[in-house]
């Protein structure tokens, strides 16, 4: 059997010097080549893409590699896959590594990188891509197994399928809203007349003429003449997000088109924008952090910021366990305050809550998107349920079958700073009298640009992290697989997932793990008419979820019912929530040994 060999051949190996170098794989005796197996799982459609990289694999790296890949589409790997004879190579999801990895399933490639990176180089993708699959064979002295940065190789990026946010553009369209496409950086020459918003309001009145080609006046929220212009290449901050959540509401706006403006079920892009995070690692264990009130902070000294330690370079925002460290970070000088992880929290939460108390609700929420996890199926049904809808780039395969050219992507919610604030009360300031700042107005005597807020000194904008979930894939090897054929299987990994055998796994729709090729032309051409751009974009700062961070996700599941449907209905309030459950998430999380270096 394989394993047996597998053993044998690593205890003959042990009892000889050279073998702990790549020379292991020669004493396996397979010396590079050969026939291997490669396990995945993926739809029909993709499945049929994974054989074309295959087939030009054999075709061409693989002839000089001496090396042939037979592919198999394999649906659930579990266990006994790994355990009972099993492929050279195998596809893993984020959500499923970790639990295999913990019990060394996986043979470590960090000297195989190192010694045989063939094309493929970590520094040519996004650092959160490789950190998903590093993770240390061995518990270090104080009993932990790091994970992330640092930690071995265990597997290589092989693509993710980022969070992002759909929109109907018939619903825009049709309210007065002018769609534009510019990222920021080319603003100034490509739209002059425009600020860095993801939505914003220009002045109508007094003759003023339209910010960009094609926009037309009409009347806001606030009953004002103004230009809607929604550029889906910037982030909206959370200000636009729920005042255009509020536009698209029918118990705000009696003549919007859906019930709700909008529908997002997980929270990640508003709490991890701020530097926050549901668990943080305070250097000896972690904590659940869900609702943590602690500031935040933003690099802005144009040298970075030395926290704890560890150095930031400006416009990064500091990790969780150098904060809570570094005793007097509150009257350091270069940090930009954030607001928390409970603020974050509580305004993903506010969306859901019904206008009216309910259920012993203490405050009344925004009331603006649907509280029921939807999907992707809000944004099309024939009710007209939302204007707005959070999922990640794979949905658009359903999205193309049922409502095909009414919709795009753009990028998840960020915390974005502007000059003189985004939005104005009209009375009490509650979210009702809340209204988007117009620009070109005047409020409080002064007329709003909508520029960027900034340091006085650096420059550095006020900006979090733009980010949020992916489901990142990863290709490795089984230990126990035939020893004999790891450096094969090597070859063909490395060759997968560099730049050659992106170029035809990015058919799939799933975003390269090459920057190069994410942010080029060529991927941004495979949606045709779909936004790729921005997807692409929102991949470059993604993260694993929740559900990854640890062996598994069970630790999530035991609070996660209760926070999207009692909390995030109305029916509890935050505090009842963490007196609820924040001890059985200590407890669940006290308990791993994992840490995951390289998150905040």
């Amino acid at each position: 059997m394989k394993k047996l060999k597998k053993i044998m051949s690593a205890m003959v190996c042990g009892a000889l010097a050279g073998c702990m170098t790549l020379g292991l794989v020669a004493c396996g005796g397979g010396k590079g080549s050969g026939e291997i197996d490669f396990w995945y799982s993926t739809s029909v459609p993709n499945g049929r893409i994974i054989s074309e990289m295959i087939e030009a694999y054999n075709n061409g790296q693989g002839k000089e590699d001496g090396v042939k890949v037979t592919g198999d589409n394999r649906g659930q790997i579990g266990r006994t896959d790994f355990m009972v004879d099993p492929p050279n190579v195998v596809m893993l999801t984020d959500a499923e590594f970790k639990q295999f990895a913990v019990e060394d399933y996986y043979l470590d490639l960090t000297q195989f990188y190192e010694e045989m990176p063939g094309s493929y180089k970590e520094e040519e993708i996004p650092a959160s891509f490789s950190r998903a699959f590093r993770i240390d064979k061995e518990d270090d002295a104080n009993g932990k197994r790091m994970a992330g940065e640092g930690a071995a190789i265990q597997g290589i990026p092989f693509g993710a399928n980022p969070m992002v946010l759909y929109y109907s553009k018939s619903v825009f369209e049709n309210s007065g809203i002018k769609i534009v496409s510019c990222e920021e950086k080319n603003l100034a020459t490509k739209y002059p007349g425009l600020q860095p918003h993801g939505y914003a309001e220009y002045t109508a009145e007094n003759g003023a003429k339209p910010p960009v080609e094609g926009a037309t006046a009409s009347e806001n929220l606030a009953g004002e003449q103004v230009y809607k212009i929604f550029n889906n290449l910037i982030p909206m901050n959370w200000e636009e997000y729920r005042y255009l959540s509020k536009c698209f509401t029918t118990s705000y706006n009696e003549e919007s088109p859906t019930d709700y403006g909008s529908m997002m079920h997980h929270w990640f892009s508003m709490g991890w924008s701020v530097g926050g995070d549901c668990v943080g690692y305070d250097g000896e264990k972690y904590t659940f952090t869900a609702l943590d009130d602690s500031d935040n902070y933003l690099v802005t000294a144009q040298d970075g910021v030395t926290v704890n330690g560890r150095h930031y370079a400006a416009g990064e925002v500091v990790r969780y366990e150098d904060k809570v460290q570094q005793s007097d970070i509150a009257t350091m000088s270069g940090l930009h305050i954030l607001p928390s992880q409970g603020t974050a929290m509580r305004e993903f939460i506010n969306f859901t809550v019904p206008r009216e108390k309910t259920g012993g609700m203490v405050a009344t929420g925004y009331g603006v998107s649907s509280g029921m996890n939807e999907a992707i199926d809000a944004l099309y049904s024939a009710a007209n349920r939302v204007a707005m809808a959070s999922g990640t780039l794979g949905q658009t395969t359903t999205l193309e079958v049922s409502y095909k050219g009414q919709y795009d992507i753009m990028f998840p919610s960020q915390w974005r700073e502007y000059k003189g604030g985004s939005v104005y009360y009209t009375g009490e300031e509650t979210f009702a009298n809340e209204y988007l700042k117009v620009i070109g107005k005047q409020y409080g005597g002064s007329v709003y640009t909508g520029e960027l807020d900034k340091d006085a000194v650096s420059g550095v904008p006020f900006v979090g992290r733009q980010t949020g979930y992916a489901t990142f894939y990863t290709l490795l090897i089984p230990e126990n697989s035939d020893s004999e054929n790891y450096e094969a299987a090597w070859k063909f990994i490395r060759w997968a997932a560099s730049e050659e055998g992106q170029k035809i796994y990015m058919k799939t729709g799933n975003v390269p793990n090459q920057s190069v090729l994410a942010l080029s032309d060529e991927f941004a051409a495979l949606g045709g008419d779909r936004n790729f751009r921005a997807a692409a974009m929102a991949a470059q700062g993604a993260e694993i979820g929740d559900w990854a961070y640890f062996n598994n996700g069970a630790w999530v599941d035991k609070w996660a019912g209760n926070f999207n449907q009692a909390l995030r209905l109305g029916y509890s309030t935050p505090e009842k929530f963490m007196q609820d459950f924040a001890g059985i998430a200590n407890n669940d999380i006290g308990k791993v040994s994992i840490v995951m270096n390289g998150r905040w």
